[in-house]
């Protein structure tokens, strides 16, 4: 079961779990919430009435997947549930993973 290296899943360990049919599937353990990382930069964000957490994480990351960041750097109950009018924080996107060249060719 492949779990891809930016997914909050990534390095879990896998398990084989039935299912109602008694049939053994691939099954990922719960995770423990993480906030984020010390000296990640945070911003805050107000909510317009039209905004989602798919939407913001598209808006500040680049792909929607990673509305969990916003999810778990807020403590949010109901995370599809913001509201308009109030502040969230949103982890700035420079922990995500960067590209380091480490070889020259020439």
């Amino acid at each position: 079961m492949p779990v891809n290296v930016l997914s909050r899943y990534y390095n879990l360990d896998v398990y084989l779990a039935p299912g109602p049919d008694q049939v053994n599937r691939p099954t990922i353990a719960v995770r423990v919430s993480t906030p984020p990382a010390a000296g990640v930069t945070i911003y805050r964000h107000l909510v317009s009435g039209v905004e989602t957490i798919e939407y913001l994480a598209w808006r500040y990351y680049g792909d929607s997947s990673f509305w969990w960041r916003i999810a778990e750097a807020n403590s949010l109950q109901y995370p599809f549930d913001l509201r308009p009018g109030g502040y969230i924080n949103i982890p700035g996107a420079n922990d995500l993973g960067t590209v380091v060249r480490n070889r020259s060719f020439g």
